[in-house]
Parts: structure tokens; sequence; C-alpha cells
């Protein structure tokens, strides 16, 4: 999923700058890998700062692409290894225009193909190898661009941390 919009005004903050779940939800009606990674965001009564909104971006452009997969798999099934179900959830998520029968028989085997161990689940270790192997412009058009800090903005920030340390 990618982040895309550029104001707080759409993602839909209130005046104190705090971000609905819901309505950050509702940006993504049929994204349910992005619905688990707005929902892992720590929010107070429904509501996320803008503030730390902007501050786990930052953070997530930081990271190599290793540490993205990571957390992504921490996020997918609360870092417990994927199953059959978590699988095609996340096959739906990313090809929803695939026929429901076809994603049902690729996640009944997938599991037992990439586990290292010849398990029915998918642990952190070959989540991370499996998708490492995909197609480096796949992978980063997927998990690469937010484009709500903007690359200039991004530049300045990086070279203020460098200086500070």
């Amino acid at each position: 999923a990618v982040v895309s919009t550029q104001s707080t005004g759409e993602l839909g903050c209130d005046e104190e700058g705090n971000l609905a779940v819901s309505s950050l939800r509702a940006h993504y009606p049929s994204d349910a890998i992005m619905h688990r990674v707005i929902d892992s965001i720590p929010a107070l009564e429904g509501q996320i700062s803008f503030t730390d909104f902007c501050r786990i971006l930052y953070i997530w452009q930081t990271m190599v692409m290793e540490e993205r997969l990571q957390t992504l798999f921490q996020i997918l099934n609360n870092g417990d290894p994927l199953t059959t179900d978590v699988v095609a959830q996340i096959i739906r998520a990313i090809r929803p225009e695939d026929d429901v029968e076809q994603i049902k028989m690729i996640a009944a085997h997938m599991p037992s193909s990439l586990s290292c161990l010849g398990t029915s689940v998918i642990d952190e270790e070959d989540f991370v190898a499996w998708a490492k192997c995909l197609p480096a412009e796949e992978l980063h058009s997927k998990l690469g661009t937010f484009t709500i800090i903007d690359e200039r903005v991004m530049a300045a920030m990086e070279e203020q941390h460098a200086k500070n340390q």
C-alpha cells in the first residue's frame, strides 16, 4: 500500500491535528493489509496524532527493505507465523482481481512451499527470504514509496540528523 496524500486536510485531520482511524481506513476501503498497518499505529480513543503519523512514516522511509519486510511480517499477524488463512487475506489484498478459488489454492500450497522446515506456516525468516526474491521494482512499488513527506524535506531532515551526530 502506498500513502499518497499530501495534506492533513485530505487525510481528515481535525482542528487539533488528529486523524480519525476510521477516516484513515476509509482511504483504503478494500486494502486489508493497509487496515492492519493503520490499526498497528498507537491511537487514543480512535485518534492518531498527525505528528505520530508523520514520525512513523519517517521511520518507515529510513528503513532498509529487509527491516520493512520484518516490520510488515510483525504487523500482518501480530508476529505469529502466517497461516493459510492469513496468506489468503494477503493475496486477496494484493491481487483483488484474482478468482477466490485460485487464491485459496495458492494460499493452501504457499506455506509448505515457503517454509524452510516444511511446516504449514510461514515464519518471519521464511517471509523475508521469499519477499526478497520478488522483483525489486515490484517490491519497491508495494513497500517503498510514501509521498506524504516530500523528498526535499526528507533530504533536509537526513542532512540535519547527520549534522547532529
